[in-house]
Parts: structure tokens; sequence; C-alpha cells
């Protein structure tokens, strides 16, 4: 393989793995939102383990950096390509297969590319859960919510995508291929490397399949939307319901009204579920395994009991499975209505939960007194202390991307403040990518900083995989 020509893979790679014309790469090259945007010499799809190895070998002996994607979903600029244009994106989406469900084990092993929607599916059709779930599911992929550790919606019961996965198969840097799929709940024979991989972002190493756990299928489920009049009053009904439906909460997650007034100027489509327009809402998910109605009626008198007491305004209950679709599109709206809203700023922190409420607060001053054209606004999943601060703007606050991008960092900085006053983390799901890699050293502890830079010269001596994002070449 001499030469660093893309034109050298022409002899190892079927000729359909290797995407040159620019209108062909173009969807590759930017992320979602559309705030970061690269270019690239080719866009490679492999087909299978050993095309991702035959690629990685190539660009090793070439120094050409690879930056790996799946979905191209993210939100802090991780999967996308730098701007010199010497790289490649490695794009696993054609790796999609579900391979094996075994029941008796509730193990479901699947290839990084497969969507997660699907992955769903495949659960479902076979009587199991798969509990991650989150807004972009239709297209997210396996290796991406892996490599991002995701969270979403059900933390506060299932964990995160680590508590998810039981083994990996990955390819490193130099080609070599790692066997790691073990379905077993225990393993201690050595070093948890699979542990590693797991939020790396594509720096470490290439995931390329993965073994994943599975629950049974609840039998019943309930939600509701209620008004609440603070933070506060959210999560005193927080510890209510998990002192009343203990282990049965799958969801519990806050929005402001500035966010809800968004994602309904959205979509004339969408109707509030309560009576009226409130400071704060709540959206919660309650399973069991019990009869629907009586996790209905259960629920019902625990919130008819936070009306009485003035824990929350209003509520409304969905009596169906479609009320209760209506009342979670609202809260997966939340991205594309951002999105259409204007220039914004967006943060992925977490706190303590019983800091929420002070931390919006002063996270909601030092916005306003930094920034006073931008509106504060906050969702988060509140059961587990993450909270999404958006700063939006005003549609001509910025002449050029440049003014946006110095302004994002003086919002960023100001935000991340308030973050380590409260102890907490700059990046609680999405990752550090590229949006956040120039806060890495200043909120992690030094001696942690310096191991992880160890392990990514370790995993890729050269650099080549996803330079520039998360940690650079020690």
């Amino acid at each position: 393989m001499a030469g660093n020509s893309v034109g050298a893979l022409a002899d190892i790679l079927d000729p359909s793995v290797i995407v040159t014309t620019d209108d062909d790469m173009a969807p590759y090259l930017a992320d979602w939102r559309g705030r970061y945007a690269g270019r690239a010499r080719a866009v490679l799809r492999p087909r299978s383990v050993d095309e991702v190895s035959a690629i990685l070998r190539w660009a090793s002996a070439t120094l050409t950096p690879v930056f790996p994607q799946g979905g191209n979903t993210g939100l802090v600029g991780g999967a996308t390509p730098d701007e010199s244009g010497t790289g490649v994106v490695l794009e696993l989406g054609r790796l999609n297969r579900i391979r094996d469900i075994d029941t008796a084990g509730n193990t479901l092993v699947v290839e990084a590319g497969a969507i997660l929607a699907n992955v769903q599916q495949a659960a479902a059709d076979a009587g199991r859960l798969f509990p991650m779930s989150l807004g972009s599911e239709g297209s997210c992929q396996i290796g991406g919510i892996i490599a991002t550790n995701a969270g979403g919606i059900h933390v506060i019961r299932y964990g995160t995508t680590r508590e998810l996965v039981l083994g990996l198969d990955y390819v490193l840097a130099d080609g070599t291929i790692v066997h790691g799929l073990k379905r077993l709940a225990k393993n201690n024979t050595g070093y948890d490397l699979r542990n590693l991989l797991i939020g790396s972002e594509g720096t470490l190493a290439v995931i390329t399949a993965a073994a994943l756990k599975l629950f049974p299928r609840p039998a019943a489920s309930a939600s509701a939307c209620c008004a609440v009049a603070s933070p506060q009053k959210a999560v005193d009904l927080l510890s209510l319901l998990r002192e009343r439906l203990v282990g049965r909460i799958s969801s519990f997650e806050l929005m402001c009204d500035g966010e809800m007034g968004l994602v309904l100027a959205g979509d004339a489509s969408l109707r509030l579920p309560v009576a009226a327009r409130a400071p704060w809402y709540v959206f919660i998910e309650v399973a069991d395994s019990g009869a629907e109605a009586d996790l209905v009626e259960t629920l019902t008198a625990v919130l008819g009991h936070c009306l009485e007491d003035g824990t929350i305004l209003d509520a409304a209950i969905a009596q169906n499975e479609a009320q209760a679709k209506a009342i979670w599109h609202l809260r997966f709206a939340v991205s594309e209505a951002n999105r259409r809203a204007g220039p914004n700023v967006s943060h992925d922190t977490s706190v303590a939960t019983a800091d929420v409420p002070a931390f919006l607060a002063a996270v909601s001053v030092a916005l306003k007194d930094r920034f006073p054209p931008a509106r504060p606004l906050f969702v988060g999943h509140v059961g587990d202390g993450n909270i999404h601060v958006v700063a939006l703007f005003p549609r001509d606050s910025f002449q050029g991307p440049a003014a946006f991008e110095a302004t994002a960092s003086a919002v960023n900085d100001c935000v991340f403040a308030v973050v380590q006053r409260f102890n907490g983390s700059i990046s609680a799901e999405h990752g550090i990518g590229r949006s956040l890699a120039g806060h890495l050293p200043g909120h992690t502890d030094p001696a942690a900083y310096r191991l992880m830079r160890g392990i990514k010269q370790l995993y890729d001596p050269l650099g080549i995989l996803n330079p520039g994002k998360v940690l650079s070449r020690a």
C-alpha cells in the first residue's frame, strides 16, 4: 500500500466503498446543526470488519487522518472532518446487521452501523426491551451512541449506554481487530478495555459490533405532563414519585416555558397537554409489569395529591398510546425547534439533582448579566441531573460565523464557570467533540488528563483517529 493516494485503496476495496464526488460526499462533511463543516479526500463506507481493518492499515501507513462517523446526529461536531481536506470520513452505516438475539440471557449482538430504532424494534419483536431512547433514534447508529456514551430519557431507570454494553468488537488504528463480543454479566479477567472505548468518541479505535443488554418488556406504562411553578417543585415531585412508585420511574424530564413556546410555534398541529401555559413543565413516564389500568390509577392518585398540596399546578395523564406519544413528541422536538429558532449556543451540563434548582437560577443570572440579548432556555433529564442550557440570540445578532464563534466561546466560559462552582460536568451525554476540545484540560483533574493522553498515545500512537477531537496527540 505504497503512497497516500486514496486511489491506492481501489486495489483492496470494492469501488462502491470509496466515495469521492463532491455531491455524494456533502452529507458527511457537515454536522446536523450546520455549525461545523469540513473537507475530506474521500468518504469510505466499508461493508465488513476486514474492510475497516484494511482502511485503517492504509491510513496508518500513509498518516492519513480518519474521522469515524455513525448517523452524524451529534451535537458537538465530533463526527465532522476538519478543514484541511487531508483526511477521510469512515462511515459505518453498511455494517448494520443484527446478528443474534438471546432471549434466555437477554442479550443482543449488533453491528455498529445499525440504526437505534431498528435495534429497539428487533428487541420488541423478540418480546424484549432495549431501553436507550433519544430524539435522534430514527437515524443515530449503535456505534455512535456507544462512542459517545449517549444518555437519553431513560437513564434514571436503566443508566447510560455504558450500563447497556456487555462486549465490543473494534479495530485499532493500525488495523488490528480486537474481538471482545462476550455476552457476560460477569468478567473480571484483567482491565475492562471495553469501558475505555465507551465514550471515547472515535479517538482510540473504531467500534464495529456490540453485545447489548436487553430487558423484559414492561406490561404497562403511563405518561403524564405536569405544570410546575419552579425547578424546586419539579425536584420535590421527583422525590415524592420515587417514594410512591419505587423502581417504576422510566423518565423524568424538565422543560422551561420558553422552550415549550419554541416547540409549539414550530408545528401548528402540536397542543399543550395542560390547560394553560406555566413557568415549567415535567414529562413523566412510569412502567411496570402489572396492569396498565392499575398503573394509570396509581399515577393519577399521586399527581392528584401533588395538585392538592401545591407541588404541581396542573397535570395531563395520557389515556392511550396516542396521547402518550403526543406528550413525548413535545420533549423530542426540542433540538429541531432550537435549530429553527435562530443562532444559539447549547450546553450539555450536569450537576447533582438536588443542586438543579440553584444551578438553573445561577446560570440564568449569569447569562442575563453577560449577554442581555440572549434568552436562557432549559430542558433536560432532571432525574439524573443532566440539564441542557441554551442561550438563544436574535437572528440578526452576528455578522458571519467568526462573530458567532467568538460569542459562543464567551458563553461557554460563562456557563462552565457556573458548572465548576457546583462541581458539575461540562459534558453529561453529548461528548467533547470539536466544540469542547479546548475546555477539557481546564475541567479535568490534571493527573486524570495526563492518563487520558497516555491512553490515546497507546491506542493511536500516530494520532490518525479523529485528530483534534477530545485529545490531541500526546
